[in-house]
């Protein structure tokens, strides 16, 4: 038996090893092309508050986008990220409140963007107050639970959406947690929030991520994660995450659903004293849609954005601003290689957003 678990040790040394440097000596995103696959929560989301690590900083080039790891299209980029006790993307605070939140998706949290460039940040700088980037996140039911909003709502919550996740969006619940557990759910989300939990939640999953794994097999395979190979454009090659597809029409039905759902969000949110922003985010393709051949001009989210005026709902006009500085500028506005915006396209919506919140209610 002794000889056998020798052995077997043995045998598995070269792992354990490897493991072990990947953990212990190596920086946490020496096997990722993003700091986003470094970071984010695989495993341990019931230890491990939020989608990414907790008291994060780290600093790198970031060598291929969401569509493509192939070198030869892929734009490197230097970004910095930091993570607060959370597990969002904000600079830990340590207790102050924001009185802007925004809701939203990959997006929101600044995929590709360095910590200054996130619309959180940008607007921050604008409007001089608190905004905090609550992304990413499935569904705005997570924020009408979350125990910390609850007790000290913000004053605006900004929800934001990519286009194709629009007709996704799930209806408002909330929360059906008793006011008398409420404390235990406040303790609980304090014990995920101190520093030696936190530690031990990282590092075991770490251990289940085996970065070092994927990060080869994308290098020696050259894969792409589009459905799509790259188009010819102004700027380049230019890669899509769902090509002509996502401009296809969208039945009645869908689109009264649709209206139907974000009025509610303002139903519930003005019960609760809090002003509500719908900032929708055009695909890629929509904006480019003369790139790809056979995509037929997209009026999905023309349509929603008049209506939502139509019925007093207060939204940032993204399609128009992004067509403009498309048409007038010949602006880039999402990665060459990446399905999401870039620093250029937050910085119009940033301007936007902020117009609408100085404006008097």
């Amino acid at each position: 038996m002794k000889r056998f678990f020798l052995r077997s040790l043995l045998f598995l040394s070269p792992f354990l090893i490897v493991i072990g440097v990947e953990l212990f000596i190596l920086p946490i995103d020496f096997f990722t092309f993003r700091v986003w696959e470094a970071v984010l929560i695989k495993e341990f989301d019931s230890i491990l508050p939020g989608h990414f690590y907790p008291r994060m900083e780290i600093e790198k080039v970031e060598t291929g986008g969401d569509l493509t790891h192939d070198p030869s299209d892929s734009v490197p980029k230097k970004v910095r990220w930091m993570t607060d006790r959370y597990g969002f993307r904000k600079n830990d605070s340590g207790g102050i409140n924001p009185l802007v939140v925004i809701v939203g998706d990959s997006n929101i949290a600044g995929s590709r963007l360095t910590q200054k460039e996130m619309l959180s940040e940008v607007l921050e700088e604008r409007l001089k107050v608190p905004v905090y980037p609550y992304a990413p996140v499935g569904s705005i039911n997570t924020f009408l639970k979350d125990p910390r909003f609850i007790k000290d709502p913000p004053k605006v919550v900004i929800v934001s959406i990519i286009e194709r996740e629009i007709l996704n969006m799930p209806f408002p619940k909330l929360s059906q947690r008793r006011e008398k557990f409420f404390s235990f759910y406040e303790w609980r989300d304090k014990i995920k929030q101190t520093t030696w939990v936190q530690s031990v939640g990282v590092l075991l999953d770490r251990l289940f991520k085996m970065n070092m794994l994927y990060y080869f097999r994308a290098r020696i395979g050259k894969e792409t994660a589009g459905n799509s190979p790259p188009f010819p454009s102004k700027f380049g090659r230019m890669f899509f995450l769902q090509g002509a597809t996502a401009n296809q029409e969208v039945s009645d039905d869908d689109f009264r659903r649709v209206i139907e759902t974000i009025e509610s969000y303002g139903r519930v949110f003005k019960k609760k004293g809090i002003r509500f922003i719908f900032l929708p985010i055009p695909n890629k393709e929509n904006i480019y849609h003369d790139c790809l051949p056979g995509s037929p001009s997209p009026i999905f989210l023309h349509r929603v954005i008049q209506e939502l005026k139509r019925r007093g709902i207060d939204i940032v006009d993204t399609q128009r601003a992004f067509e403009d500085e498309y048409r007038i500028h010949s602006a880039l506005l999402y990665f060459m290689d990446d399905s999401h915006w870039n620093e250029r396209a937050v910085q119009l919506a940033a301007a936007l957003a902020a117009q609408l919140l100085q404006e008097e209610r």
